[in-house]
Order: C-alpha cells, then structure tokens, then sequence
C-alpha cells in the first residue's frame, strides 16, 4: 500500500502510525551555505532518518538513527503553506535570510513496520454444521411451580412475648 499524504491531519495520522520515519531529501537553506556547513549538517545526522518518538497537538519528537539527538517539528497556523505531494512533505523555512527556503521530507515506514507489515487477526474457522442425526439431550420438563401459602405468623417458643 503506498503511502499518500494530501493534508496535515494525514501526515499527523501517519506520525501517530508505529514505524512512521522521515528524511530530508533537500534544504534549501543549507544548500545555499558554504561547503563545511553542508558537511556539519551532515555529520550530525540531519540527512539520517528520523524515527518518530512523540506526537502532540502541535508538534513531534523525532530521533535521529545514529545519534543522540532529538528533532523537533512544530506546526501552528503556518502550516497553510506545506506542500504535500504523495509520500513527501514540503514545508516552507521563514528563516529571514534571503531568499525562501524550504525543507522536503520524505515519509515512509521504519522496515518491518507500517500497515503492511502488522499481522492480520485471527479468525476462527465457523463451526462445521451438526449432521441431522446427531445424537440431542432429551428435553427437560418443566415442572410447574406451586404457589407457596403466606408464612404464618410464629411466636418464639421462649424469650420474648407478644408485643402489643
């Protein structure tokens, strides 16, 4: 089943999916930056796979595969710009530094994981039907209930008396 992301509620419903992994696939921003910030950019894993740790309302947590780092990415009102074109994610940078840049994700699932990969229920086989001469317990008889008489009233054989 290929992944297809047409909105922010579905790119948020596939982060809360098990398995859910992104990877830059350009950064505008750091490719306008001179060579050794490319290279540092790329020493701290930031082209390296993002597995997703957490999600809430309005951002997640990834971790870097490789590294001992966490990525943050929030959305609020802005995300009127994203950009989402089947498994990729374009998100625009304000970063107020020339021109505008922008990051591109692409989205997949972590290997063995994804809706693929989960193991379908169970189901029981139905039972085969009971052939026509099979053996039934004999019916049981009811027995009609006997009304029960009202309780007479009884008096203690010792101790108190009538009350009055």
């Amino acid at each position: 089943m290929a992944l297809v992301l047409r909105s922010l509620s579905d790119f948020k419903r596939f982060l809360a999916e098990p398995g859910a992994t992104i990877q830059v696939v350009r950064n505008t921003f750091i490719e306008r930056q001179p060579a050794s910030f490319g290279e540092a950019y790329r020493a701290k894993g930031m082209y390296e796979p993002r597995t997703i740790r957490a999600v809430s309302k309005k951002a997640a947590i990834f971790s870097v595969q490789g590294h001992p780092t966490t990525i943050w990415l929030y959305w609020d009102k802005g995300t009127r710009k994203w950009r989402f074109h089947e498994d990729t994610v374009a998100i625009p940078l304000d970063t107020g530094l020339g021109p505008p840049d922008e990051i591109i994700y692409r989205c997949s699932y972590a290997p063995g994981t994804g809706p693929d990969a989960r193991p379908q229920p169970r189901r029981a086989s139905p039972r085969p039907p009971k052939p026509p001469d099979a053996v039934r317990p004999p019916a049981r008889k009811t027995v009609p209930a006997t009304p029960n008489p009202l309780p007479s009233p009884r008096m203690p054989a010792r101790g108190q008396g009538r009350l009055l």
